[in-house]
């Protein structure tokens, strides 16, 4: 299974990075390369001061040494997306061939590949997807009592994601209550966690003011697997029952990710919340299939959830799909998609567009010069293209300054074109007040040139070498291998 949805994946090739995210963490790789390795303070976003980086940084020192072997940046990002979920199984066999039986782990990794909005999360959350693998084998961890590699695996989902690792923490806490015998063994992962992550939760906790809670439409999207969730619902009932018996952690783990729910809806639905819940379904699959009296129809069973579970795609007030066979097989298949996730390459943040761009970016500024687009996305896709740094941000988390602090210092402005409002107000109010050129336009933006730019690009130094933070990396990857292979 994991064969095939490894090739099926790398047949997508072509589309991938099928969302935004790819395009940061591009941009965040860039910068550490330039820097020589990690820095506090991004200088390729919000220049020409720059802004505290408050991203962890160890998805980008992963794939850093490849980027410095001159590996082209959306090469990266395709390989990263199709092998992301690959991964995710990878790791889930492991941990639950250890915990059960090889039918149960097999059936945890039909749930996981069944709804193809969880593949899609997982190819696009790059990060997060790392840290739900650091949370499989966290529970590994627990349930062997081998505290040294736990609490190595929290500190490095803190180092790979900001909210995740707390969602452990609670997870932890909550398993803890739930079968005293782990107490002790909890306790010393949160220890040996908490203080292998504690630089980087004393840099965020210094520079916290600069983030905002910003929820937008996305939140409020429902992007799921009805039957799915109907078998977690299941499966959570299944693993509530069994007392003493370890199974429950992922009770407490899904407790314990209830919080996405109230920040970030869609991600519960779709992605990380809808983790622990596959996980869950697998474990009641297997007992439905233990009340299936004729054998022979396991397989058939099995195959029809994989290939036609429906799922739906509802964003409250706007529009609703529901379709059947909405699954990871079908889909990467090349079968028509019933739902237009728009992760096909079908909007305006196609690549191709931005290759439209690239050529006037490095036509008319030099290395040290800056570009704006009303699009921050947009900025740092021509950023990660060009190796211009932006005068905007890519994450909503972190508060913009005013538009006119963002364009005074560039030389180049991108003004993606605003569907029905023409003439645009504040376009026209910028063009007097900077006097901005007009140098090309496309069917979707025009591009500006700034005649009195106020700013250049200022490349910060790495706090350590990257080979430096690499070595680290390997101590604590090594650290768990011997935990978990050590004789008790």
């Amino acid at each position: 299974m994991i064969a095939v949805v490894t090739l099926l994946a790398a047949a997508q090739w072509s589309l991938y990075p099928y969302v935004l995210d790819s395009y940061y963490h591009l941009s965040v790789i860039q910068g550490f390369q330039e820097a020589g390795g990690p820095v506090l303070h991004s200088f390729w976003e919000a220049a020409p001061e720059g802004q505290p980086h408050l991203y962890p940084p160890l998805f980008h020192l992963l794939w850093l040494p490849i980027s410095l072997l001159g590996v082209p940046p959306m090469v990266l990002a395709r390989l990263w997306s199709c092998t992301a979920l690959t991964l995710l199984l990878g790791v889930a066999w492991l941990v639950f061939s250890q915990l059960a039986t090889a039918r149960s782990a097999f059936l945890i990794l039909v749930a996981l590949t069944t709804p193809f909005t969880f593949f899609v999360a997982s190819a696009s959350y790059l990060p997060a997807t790392l840290a739900q693998a650091c949370g499989l084998g966290l529970m590994l961890a627990t349930v062997k009592k081998r505290w040294r590699a736990g609490g190595l695996l929290l500190a490095l989902a803190f180092w790979l994601h900001a909210g995740l690792p707390w969602l452990f923490v609670l997870t932890l806490i909550l398993f803890a209550i739930l079968e005293p015998e782990f107490r002790k063994t909890i306790r010393a992962i949160l220890g040996i966690g908490l203080l292998g992550a504690s630089p980087w939760l004393l840099h965020t906790a210094l520079h916290f003011s600069a983030v905002q809670f910003h929820i937008g439409g996305e939140a409020l999207l429902v992007d799921t697997s009805p039957l799915l969730i109907g078998l977690g619902i299941w499966g959570f009932k299944i693993c509530w029952d069994r007392e003493r018996d370890p199974i429950r952690f992922l009770c407490a783990m899904t407790l314990g990710f209830l919080p996405i729910l109230f920040t970030y809806n869609s991600r519960y639905m779709s992605a990380q919340g809808l983790f622990c819940w596959l996980l869950l379904a697998g474990v009641a699959l297997e007992r439905l299939i233990q009340k299936i009296r004729h054998r022979w129809l396991t397989i058939p069973a099995v195959t029809l959830l994989a290939l036609a579970a429906p799922g739906i795609y509802w964003l409250p007030g706007y529009l609703f799909y529901g379709a059947w066979a909405d699954t990871t097989f079908v889909a990467l298949a090349g079968e028509p998609r019933m739902i237009p996730r728009g992760v096909f390459k079908e909007n305006l943040l196609n690549e191709r567009f931005i290759d439209e761009f690239a050529p006037s970016v490095l036509h008319h500024t030099n290395p040290s010069e800056l570009i704006y687009c009303n699009y921050p996305y947009i900025a740092g896709m021509m950023s990660v293209r060009t190796g211009r740094s932006t005068t905007v941000q890519m994450l909503s988390e972190i508060a913009q300054r005013p538009t006119e602090q963002q364009i005074r210092p560039a030389k180049l402005i991108f003004w993606i074109k605003k569907p029905g409002v023409q003439p645009d107000p504040d376009l026209d109010r910028l063009l007097q007040q900077f006097h901005l050129r007009l140098l090309k336009t496309t069917w979707i933006a025009n591009i500006y040139e700034n005649p009195f730019p106020q700013g250049s690009r200022r490349v910060r130094r790495a706090l350590l070498p990257w080979w430096l933070a690499e070595g680290f990396l390997l101590l604590a990857v090594g650290g768990i291998i011997w935990d978990f292979r050590r004789d008790r």
